[in-house]
């Protein structure tokens, strides 16, 4: 009894850590990419010139936070090679829950986001909500202030450079 007694206050001391891991299912058939509180990972576009078919790449321990910053793409340079990767961490920040989005896909991206809310009486409701794009060779954040279980990132494609239209 008192080595289970012991091993419910260490756990309770421990950070808490999703229910399910980031993986491959972290990302649907349909281009889907689904994250939960605690978790960050990488995903890549085998298409630089269409990005509704992203795949998971690898977990992360944390987007990493050093970037390049933004340029503007030069027109005469040669197309980049390689996969389109943008990482994704969903953290808990005291009362907010924040969304990390590096993008190194070297394009403007925009995606659409559906967050799903767990209400007091424990109903999971799903609702729209706005996210700005990100711009290549940038990290950017997105906050809420609501118990979010999960966000739904879906309908990812390239955007101008000019359009900062958070939608």
């Amino acid at each position: 009894m008192l080595r289970n007694l012991l091993f419910c206050m260490l756990a309770a001391a421990l950070p808490a850590v999703p229910a399910v891991a980031a993986d491959a299912s972290s990302v649907g058939a349909d281009g889907t990419v689904t994250i939960r509180p605690g978790e960050a990972f990488e995903i890549a576009f085998p298409d630089r010139n269409d990005l509704s078919h992203p795949g998971f790449s690898r977990a992360l321990d944390h987007v990493d936070d050093k970037v390049a910053g933004y340029r503007k793409p030069d027109p005469g340079a040669p197309p980049q090679a390689g996969p389109a990767l943008m990482s994704f961490e969903l953290r808990n920040e005291g009362a907010m829950l924040e969304l990390y989005v590096r993008n190194d896909t070297g394009v403007a991206v925009k995606y659409d986001a559906t967050m799903i809310t767990k209400q007091s009486d424990g109903k999971l409701v799903a609702s729209h909500t706005s996210v700005c794009p990100s711009l290549p060779g940038m990290l950017g954040t997105e906050m809420w202030a609501e118990t979010v279980v999960s966000l739904k990132l879906a309908k990812f494609h390239k955007s101008s450079d000019d359009d900062l239209t958070c939608e």
